[in-house]
């Protein structure tokens, strides 16, 4: 198997110019079929009517996902609305144009559109004695409104009414004045939503987290956690797992041990998984076992071939592991994106990296498949698998059946870029049908120089660039050995990477999953959501000029899209 190794510090690699364009959907249920087949005509007839272009199907992707082909002439941005509102259908799992460009878009463009109306019910206060009942007197206030009103809860004077569909502000203002004009009114008041003050966590080194700031004096690059933190801070409910180097257990990460779920009443074994199966590189003297703590992955010069360098222990998935969520406003540290979820940690990094079969089990079990062998069934499914990893080489079937198993459980795969300065074309899993690819910003905004970009790309998120100063990194968990973790040398640590990048949009996606109160997420609207509610890239850096439409959407913005998951409930 070809070493994958992690991002610390596609089918194919180009398209002719005038080929026709491509549409790869993925069919939820197509996921593990055996024998690829056709899409069903009448399927084909609703999707080019649903997209008002004549689509031909082609064939299947070896992992069964469709292959469909656009007539010729087709623009672009015809071919992404297209591709967007197949995606959006029953029955879709993923749908990309080939090499999934990503549409670029603003967070003013998305309002623009209108698809997240904010405003679901009124307060109305009525006068007494006018003789009608409760019914009618509805009936004729949802007619002068011109929508439907139904009876939601009671307040002190008045009544709550929900609206038969939410609304944007301009309506609610239209009908708050007719309401008002009518007979029987006292007051129509809109609902709005109001939030507390910018919280401020009370762990000592936030203030070293220039990723997390919002407000007055936060970075172009920032990830505006902060802010999101007003709206929700997450939910224990939601599992985020990090398929990593493993996790710093027994000696553990104070800043990470309330995170993780013990599997034993005496605390002794944590829920997880090493899916190393070298015993050699693996350093815990066997393969797979359900210990999934970081023995350190230094090496000598020439351990991993003859041109392999000496390094030292990087404790990568920890440090990954701690901007998900370390423990938050609990006085120690470092804060997290994510105060609450629980974190599983999933080996399959190593002393010389990981291969891919180990990774894509890695995959398979994080999302809860109970047949991987060397197992048992994860007991906490992760809604939000991290994939801070990677190496070269297309994406193979054996990593798309991985990444489609976790989609069809409903799982966010989310993968870091790489740090070659390349395009993702050819660097596995970021170029992988499905996942959220997350190339990495400094702290002004601007992409950092060992960023990889591409049309995989869906968006960008603070993964630092250390080459002036430490500080421009991003702070994490890890320890002060070299080699075996040391009990006493838990500490925090600087890295850069867009290894760093995508745990942040990891977080970001637990926080949308907390307060996804009626269900309403997938993986397609997570990462349309994400995509939506990017800033801009600020004017003038790389990404806004001579790397326009191969960064993604733009940098993750956790406030824009936690509130745009509550303005879908």
């Amino acid at each position: 198997m070809a070493a994958m190794f992690s991002w610390l510090g596609g089918e194919s690699a180009g398209v002719a110019a005038d080929a026709p364009a491509k549409a790869f959907v993925m069919l939820k249920a197509d996921v593990g079929t055996q024998a690829p087949r056709p899409v069903e005509p009448v399927l084909l007839d609703q999707w080019q009517a649903a997209t008002g272009v004549a689509l031909k199907w082609t064939g299947n992707t070896r992992t069964g996902a469709q292959i469909l082909q656009f007539p010729s002439g087709i623009s672009s941005s015809e071919v992404q609305a297209a591709v967007r509102r197949m995606g959006a259908m029953e029955g879709v799992l993923w749908a990309e144009s080939e090499g999934g460009q990503p549409v670029r878009s603003s967070r003013q463009q998305a309002k623009a559109a209108e698809v997240r109306p904010a405003i679901r019910e009124f307060i109305i206060k009525l006068k007494s004695g006018d003789g009608e009942t409760v019914e009618a007197e509805i009936a004729r206030l949802a007619a002068i409104a011109g929508i439907g009103l139904a009876p939601s809860r009671s307040t002190a004077g008045a009544g709550v009414y929900r609206l038969a569909r939410p609304v944007d502000e301009n309506e609610a203002q239209e009908i708050e004045r007719k309401l008002e004009e009518a007979a029987g009114v006292v007051y129509a008041d809109p609902v709005r939503m109001k939030y507390a003050r910018t919280v401020v966590p009370d762990d000592p080194k936030f203030t070293k987290e220039w990723h997390l700031r919002s407000g007055d004096g936060a970075q172009a690059g920032s990830a505006n956690v902060q802010a999101a933190w007003e709206l929700t801070r997450g939910s224990p409910e939601v599992t985020v797992a990090v398929v990593d180097s493993g996790i710093l257990f027994k000696p553990t990460h104070p800043d990470l041990k309330s995170r993780l779920v013990f599997a034993d009443e005496d605390r002794t074994a944590i829920v997880g998984w090493d899916l190393v199966s070298d015993a050699k590189l693996a350093r815990d003297g066997n393969g797979r076992d359900p210990r999934p703590k970081d023995e350190g992955d230094w090496r000598r010069s020439g351990y991993c071939g003859d041109d392999s360098e000496a390094q030292a222990s990087s404790w990568h998935g920890s440090h990954v592991a701690g901007t998900v969520g370390a423990a938050t406003d609990n006085g120690r540290g470092i804060s997290g994106v994510d105060w609450f979820a629980k974190i599983v940690p999933v080996r399959v990094l190593a002393a010389c990296g990981g291969d891919d079969a180990d990774i894509a089990d890695g995959i398979h079990w994080a999302a809860g498949r109970p047949d991987v062998p060397g197992t048992e069934a994860n007991p906490l499914p992760a809604r939000v698998i991290n994939l801070s990893l990677g190496g070269d080489g297309p994406c193979s079937d054996s990593y798309q059946a991985a990444v489609d198993y976790a989609l069809s459980r409903n799982a966010v795969v989310v993968v870091s870029a790489g740090n070659e300065s390349e395009d993702t074309a050819n660097k596995a899993p970021a170029n992988c049908h499905g996942v959220i690819t997350v190339a990495s910003v400094r702290p002004d905004g601007n992409l950092a120089d060992y960023s990889n970009f591409g049309r995989q790309v869906a968006l960008a998120a603070p993964g630092g660039e250390t080459a002036d100063s430490d500080s421009n990194g991003i702070l994490s968990t890890v320890n002060a050995s070299k080699k075996r973790p040391a009990a006493d040398g838990m500490k925090y640590g600087w890295e850069q990477g867009t290894s760093m990048a995508a745990p942040v949009v990891s977080g970001v996606v637990s926080l949308m999953l907390a307060v996804d109160t009626a269900g309403r997420l997938n993986p397609q609207k997570v990462k349309d959501i994400l995509m939506a509610t990017a800033r801009p890239f600020p004017e003038g850096t790389r990404c806004a000029t001579d790397l326009q439409g191969v960064c993604g959407a733009g940098i993750v913005d956790a406030h824009a899209a936690v509130k745009a998951v509550q303005d879908l409930q």
